[in-house]
């Protein structure tokens, strides 16, 4: 995970938080776009790219939601001649996953075989089992609908065979790196040290407790301390159902007068409730009155063009670096766009 970015494609790497600031790599490899997907992302650099997705590495988080604005935003940028990071806190899930079905969408790959294709390139990949699921879903009914959206969106077969014959590559070296034990699958037995040290597994047992003997003066063990503690438990279970017996006639004695106190009480209860619900009503028909005459404010002022149209709660607010931030298109809820700052001012 410290290692720096892989490389998995040609012009798509796989990374960490760490190295997304990290501008000598991002120099060294001519990173150009920047997909950041966790759970807090801004752009950091001003002459990149980049796609903020805000997403949780968590097996309930949707995120193939996110698939085809990610592999628009890749795939335009590497026909571009452009270089792509991926990255999300660790990456191992977010960024491989977005990076799996990518991969998956450009190539005729299954899911497992795209893993692989990323695997080879970063050892450390291993996609949480609810975004494994995701892709698998993905790959049942929606990834032939996603391979042909994208070939309609972006004719260009440029990076067709270039991919088709780095897949091939990278699932020979897979291989050859599994049998070296280079490399891991997350099957590791229990107890084995990981190739990868991406799979805990090594787990002490807690030590049996022996049993406590008395030794005695002669040569037999006898086990007195049991002895006793038997005697004094028939004893205490041959007491016990007379102390239970009284103690249930004082609970039931209680129980009764509670009852009756407490059927005096419903009463009372009853008639102020009533009381209640009719001020209730009355207070939340006030209210309704009142929201209704906000409303016909805001649609007088939204029509003299006063008020500006607020976003929506599913939209989130990113937290940013300074004002020239909040300037990033929203793509759909969680998922924003920004152009290099110096772009930006050319084109103004």
């Amino acid at each position: 995970m410290g290692n720096g970015m892989n490389k998995v494609l040609p012009g798509l790497y796989v990374g960490n938080y760490r190295d997304s600031k990290d501008t000598q790599q991002l120099d060294k490899f001519q990173i150009t776009h920047i997909v950041a997907i966790h759970d807090s992302p801004r752009r950091l650099l001003p002459d990149k790219h980049y796609l903020c997705v805000m997403a949780a590495d968590t097996p309930d988080q949707n995120l193939s939601q996110y698939f085809t604005v990610c592999n628009d935003f890749i795939h335009a940028a590497r026909l571009r001649e452009g270089n792509v990071l991926i990255h999300c806190l660790a990456g191992m899930s977010r960024s491989v996953t977005v990076a799996v079905a990518y991969i998956m969408t450009a190539t005729n790959l299954s899911w497992k075989d795209a893993l692989k294709v990323v695997r080879a390139g970063r050892a450390v990949a291993n996609p949480n089992i609810g975004f494994q699921t995701q892709l698998q879903e993905f790959e049942m009914y929606r990834l032939a609908e996603e391979r042909r959206r994208l070939r309609e969106r972006f004719p260009s077969t440029a990076l067709e065979q270039l991919d088709r014959t780095k897949c091939m590559t990278a699932l020979d070296n897979y291989e050859e790196l599994l049998q070296n034990k280079d490399i891991c699958e997350g099957n590791c037995a229990k107890g084995e040290k990981c190739p990868t040290g991406t799979q805990i597994t090594d787990v002490k047992e807690a030590p049996q407790k022996e049993e406590m003997r008395v030794h005695s003066n002669d040569s037999d063990e006898v086990p007195r301390q049991s002895i006793t503690y038997t005697l004094s438990f028939a004893v205490e279970q041959w007491k016990t159902p007379k102390r239970k017996s009284i103690k249930n006639k004082k609970k039931d004695e209680a129980t009764t007068e509670t009852i009756t106190e407490n059927k005096s009480e419903l009463i009372t209860d009853k008639e102020v409730d009533r009381e209640n619900k009719t001020q209730i009503d009355s207070e939340s028909e006030k209210e309704k009155e009142k929201e209704k005459e906000k409303e016909k404010e805001i649609y007088e002022n939204i029509d003299k063009g006063e008020v500006r149209k607020s976003k929506s709660h599913n939209e989130l607010d990113y937290e940013t670096t300074s004002e020239e931030d909040d300037d990033g298109e929203i793509l759909m809820p969680n998922v924003k766009l920004y152009k290099p700052l110096i772009a930006r001012r050319q084109e103004e």
